[in-house]
């Protein structure tokens, strides 16, 4: 059984759309003013109004990377901006998971690490990947990948 909870809380609920890191990111760097825009308001419109966000440990852990060793953000900013994150539901990476990635990885021929991302929206039961790393419309295991900056 996988493990569900919005940050914070141990509620379970479904959820339909998984955010990849770059969403994340994007939301918080200002170099890109259009993709920030996009990103923040696709995000915050699933975290306050449909609550049918969700993320993996993966997802949170390359973000607060991401932020700290390209942007060397500080420990205590990365700490805020993971809390903004709250709202989103947030599973664990589980062995399960990263099985399933690697037939994810052969049968998409993409990085393991996007097979993750996939494995994590499948068996969440998300029907949208949100992201500019995987090809924009194709099917993953019955969820399509969005591209939101195109």
């Amino acid at each position: 059984m996988v493990s569900l909870c919005r940050l914070g809380t141990k509620d379970e609920v479904p959820v339909m759309r998984f955010f990849d890191t770059n969403i994340l990111v994007y939301a918080v760097d200002p170099r890109d003013a259009r993709k920030q825009k996009i990103a923040a308001e696709l995000l915050a419109h699933a975290m306050d109004v449909n609550h049918d966000g969700a993320i993996s440990i993966q997802v949170l852990s390359e973000f607060a990377n991401t932020l700290l060793n390209k942007f060397h953000v500080s420990e205590e900013r990365v700490e805020a901006y993971v809390s903004f994150f709250y709202p989103l539901l947030l599973t664990e990476v589980t062995a399960d998971m990263v099985r399933s990635a690697l037939y994810v990885e052969k049968e998409y021929d993409i990085q393991y690490y996007d097979a993750l991302i996939v494995a994590a929206a499948e068996r969440l039961g998300c029907h949208e990947i949100i992201t500019e790393d995987l090809n924009d419309g194709q099917m993953y295991r019955g969820m399509v990948a969005v591209n939101p900056f195109k």
